[in-house]
């Protein structure tokens, strides 16, 4: 089941590199104007993207760096060595770091205990019955752009307008499916319900011949629709979830047949070409080949001709190949486009059009930075038997840098990640019609010859470009272009922030479209208790607030590539984040702008999906693993003063590993239970002051890891823990006994990974898990997991929350927020919490707030024996020990609801200091 390649063997590999470039430079002698194996920072150097080109070969010279390419290297390893390197040289993102960054995202919920990945297990699980428990899932609040700039909401890797309807567009997201608009962006819906294993959709492509067929290749293989994208279909060639094919995927049908299809795929290093005959019924494989194919197209009006961009054999070029036999055989065309040049190339696209069969683009760029990157444009007008370079530069030479005016790189459009975003298309009507983007977007409308941010000529400089009024409420285009589709007048982007379009050829620059997209990759997610005040950290997007009475629905706060999000959940101004720092803010009530910004003083991590902890009775003490920017400092920490100072209550900085779980006990707020990584949970009875090991034996968990935790809010003693992996051995594991002894509590769960679990507080122990595929739930007395819900997609069920006040379970996903009916609504449970706990003469006042389980409409009795008032019906009731002598007082909270009354008293909760004077 498990595979483990050790990295050891890189530190040869990156020592014989870093000789053989030292060689190389030596022989070749060649002086540059910028030495890219220099440091410029050493030398006081200012130039940010000449410094990152340094850091980035820096990068791919590194042991963790070059083990990313290893098919499955240790987690544990590659994650010491990258924290280790960083140690004391400075943190700088480049290409290397966000494959780093990719990495741990996907592999951190799925590793055993000793850092191995875990070979997903297929299978199929029938979502499509009906679930014994739960409503449908419905994805919720899907407008971000409605006051201000969020920067985007999500990633489109895909975007296809349908030829004779161009007012309807079909848009792939990278985690979230098919969305579909028939109305030019003004609405959009999921069209993918049917195929809920699809989240990557690399490429859309409809039929010319019969538009109401479309095929989109995706993480899952090729899926197919027979009515315009309304509904998808699975065809056969196809993964069992939750295996999937690698990210280039590309899929093209030609103007003679909706079912004859080409499609590629990757899959551990390998890229194949499959034909279907029969609409996707049945599938060959026609080529494959270990270097990456780019890109493939099939000529429009002969299916036995089809092209591919394929990374050379001999060298770093990617040559041009050309079929004639339907895809059995390709040659490397030379003539005009060279064959295994010298020259390096990070990426390139192809282009086609009905306008004119014969007519084939390539789009080539390479990535240096700054005067360093070189993008040139080819054009075929004989079915690609030959090229002629249009742009840009010297017609000789396959790629340089020009800067001209009307050059594709002039004036701040560069190429930067361009082995992510690089989008290119020529329109469906008109052959000289292009469209090209990697940083930002242009348009051509002479084959490529000049570019031009926009046709009318107002706007020809980047900075213009940034500030043009793309909506209502925000300017610019987000960056990171992945899709492009052109049909007469109408261009639409897919990019990493969404759908942009202009429907007048490019005489204006693309306009946002991207509100009703549920597209958004949370890599933090955190709710208040009953407000709905919400914090989200987005991928590739930044740390969004919500607030509907003041900010009018989601705001963009700050930071890219978001992580960590969490809310206060009685104090709910308060928000505690990593957009790129860490930090506490104290959010603005007034408007979008004047939000209070301070260091947090712990580190939330490096994509931890993880949550503080908050106290049950004492809003302001927190509990949090100190994970260091980049999971590097070990340390469980709490702060009982809203995060103005932390103390450590636990180190484990000798084992190098982190707390990925810590909960309290509603039932005795005394004690606190961890999970410390590998597979090892921690307890304390007294509020983290003192701590016991009371991990699960081996004999249960294997030699898995463990990650979520939940702890009954009727026994403190009654915990579960969640096991991490796509496996079928051990899911859950509980303990009655507060870890002295434990049990296996997997019954009915699939073999999907486990993302998320919580418990519903005032239930008779009911538990919710997030799979990779589904949410279950169980309660006292059921004798398996049983599926909750329908509808809910294949996604990162990362986070999950209660509102109880509404009765619903809110989760958090890699595609958008999601919410559901609880599956039962229970008599209310009193639970109360306040700011601070003790009073003195300077400071005697107590906010009381309900924390209870308990309807919106609930009833609510405070008793405060020496506060004044003495007693209050309020729901947060500020209360002034002044006038109480020294000693300790009761408070009692009585509520009251449709469903019953519950009572609770906090014994000597608040202390009144002796005077101050005396």
């Amino acid at each position: 089941m498990f595979r483990a390649n050790s990295i050891s063997m890189l530190k040869s590999k990156s020592v014989l590199k870093v000789l053989l470039l030292g060689v190389l430079c030596l022989v070749c002698g060649v002086l540059i104007s910028f030495d890219y194996d220099k440091d410029p920072a050493k030398d006081g150097e200012e130039l940010t993207v000449q410094k990152k080109m340094y850091w980035s070969n820096q990068h791919k010279l590194t042991s963790w760096y070059n083990a990313l390419g290893l098919e499955n290297p240790n987690f544990f390893e590659v994650r010491d060595q990258f924290v280790s390197y960083f140690e004391n040289r400075p943190y700088v993102k480049t290409e290397a770091v966000k494959e780093y960054k990719k990495y741990i995202a996907k592999n951190f919920p799925n590793i055993d205990a000793n850092g191995n990945y875990i070979e997903p297990i297929s299978s199929e699980v029938n979502l499509r019955k009906k679930p014994k428990a739960g409503n449908k899932w419905k994805q919720i609040f899907l407008k971000w752009n409605t006051r201000q700039d969020n920067s985007g909401v999500g990633v489109l890797r895909s975007i296809r307008i349908k030829p004779d309807e161009p007012t309807t567009v079909l848009a792939g997201a990278a985690t979230a499916g098919i969305w579909m608009t028939e109305n030019a962006g003004e609405d959009w819906s999921l069209v993918s319900n049917d195929v809920p294993e699809v989240e990557w959709v690399n490429e859309i492509v409809y039929s010319r011949k019969d538009p109401k067929v479309v095929y989109a290749a995706t993480n899952i293989g090729v899926i197919k629709s027979v009515n315009g994208g309304n509904s998808w279909d699975y065809t056969a060639l196809k993964k069992t979830f939750p295996d999937k094919f690698g990210s280039l995927l590309w899929v093209d049908v030609s103007s003679v047949s909706s079912d004859l299809v080409y499609a590629t795929t990757e899959e551990k290093g390998a890229y194949t070409l499959h034909v279907s005959e029969d609409g996707g019924d049945s599938w060959s494989e026609k080529y494959k080949t270990t270097n990456k194919i780019w890109d493939m197209r099939v000529k429009p009006n002969d299916p036995k001709i089809v092209y591919i961009l394929e990374v050379s054999e001999k060298t770093k070029w990617i040559n041009f190949k050309r079929s004639i036999d339907g895809g059995q055989t390709f040659e490397v065309v030379s003539e005009g486009f060279p064959a295994d040049h010298n020259t390096k190339a990070h990426r390139a696209r192809l282009g086609t059009t009905p306008a004119n069969n014969e007519v084939v683009y390539i789009a080539i760029g390479f990535n240096g930075g700054r005067d360093k990157d070189m993008i040139s444009f080819f054009k075929s007008s004989d079915a690609g038997k030959s090229f002629s370079k249009n742009c840009c530069g010297n017609s000789e030479e396959p790629l340089v840098n020009a800067m001209g005016t009307t050059d594709f790189l002039y004036d701040t459009c560069h190429l930067a990640q361009l082995t992510w975003n690089f989008a290119f298309t020529v329109s469906e009507t008109d052959e000289n019609v292009l469209a090209c983007a990697a940083n930002k977007l242009k348009v051509s409308t002479d084959g490529g010859k000049t570019w031009h941010f926009d046709l009318t000529g107002e706007v020809t400089k980047g900075r213009a470009y940034d500030r043009y009024p793309t909506n209502d409420v925000h300017t610019g285009v987000h960056g990171d272009h992945h899709g492009l589709s052109i049909v007469g007048d109408h261009i639409w982007d897919g990019n990493d922030g969404g759908a942009y379009y202009s429907a007048d050829g490019g005489k204006t620059i693309v306009k946002d479209k991207s509100d009703g997209l549920g597209i958004q990759e949370l890599w933090g997610f955190g709710q208040s208790f009953k407000n709905d005040i919400m914090a989200v950290g987005l991928n590739h997007n930044r740390i969004c607030f919500r607030d509907d009475e003041v900010y009018g629905g989601w705001i963009g706060v700050n930071g890219a590539d978001a992580m960590a999000a969490n809310v206060n959940p009685i104090d709910d101004q308060y928000m505690y984040t990593h957009p790129w720092g860490h930090q506490r803010v104290k959010r603005s009530l007034e408007g979008v702008k004047g939000h209070q910004f301070q260091d947090l003083g712990i580190e939330l991590g490096y994509i931890t999906l993880d949550n503080l902890e908050f106290h049950p009775h004492k809003y302001y003490t927190i509990y949090g693993s100190d994970y260091g920017d980049r999971n590097k400092t070990y340390l469980l920490k709490k702060t009982v003063d809203n995060a103005q100072s932390w103390q450590t209550i636990s180190s484990f900085v000798d084992e190098k590993k982190n707390a990925v779980a810590v909960k309290t006990s509603f039932a005795n707020s005394d004690y606190v239970y961890a999970v410390v990584e590998p597979n090892k949970v921690i307890k304390s009875t007294d509020e983290g002051t003192t701590w016991k090991e009371v991990s699960p034996p081996q004999s249960l968990v294997k030699d898995y890891a463990l990650w979520r935790m939940a702890v009954s809010d009727q026994n403190p003693e009654h915990v579960w823990v969640t096991v991490k992996g796509s496996q079928n051995e051990v899911k859950v594991i509980g303990s009655k006994d507060g870890g002295n002894s434990w049990f296996d509590f997997s019954e009915g769960l699939p073999s999907y990974a486990i993302y998320s679990m919580i418990y519903q507080r005032g239930s008779n122990d009911i538990l919710y898990v997030g799979t990779r595929l589904g949410v279950y739930y169980r309660k006292k007395g059921m004798k398996q997991w049983e599926l909750f819900g329908e509808g809910m997609q294949a996604a990162n069920t990362s986070f999950m929350f209660i509102n109880y006040a509404k009765g619903k379970i809110r989760v958090g996903t890699s595609r958008g927020l999601w919410e559901n009916d609880l599956v039962e609504l229970t008599a209310p449970k009193a639970n109360m919490s306040a700011d601070k706990t003790e009073v003195s003469d300077k400071d005697p006042f107590v906010r009381f707030a309900d924390y209870s389980v308990v309807d919106k409409e609930a009833e609510y009795y405070w008793e405060f024996p020496g506060g004044i008032p003495a007693t209050s019906t309020e729901e947060r009731p500020i209360v002034s020990y002044e006038n109480a002598s020294s000693g300790k007082y009761d408070v009692v909270l009585t509520v009251k609801d449709k469903r019953g009354e519950s009572k609770q008293t906090l014994k000597g909760f608040v202390t009144r200091k002796a005077d101050d004077s005396k």
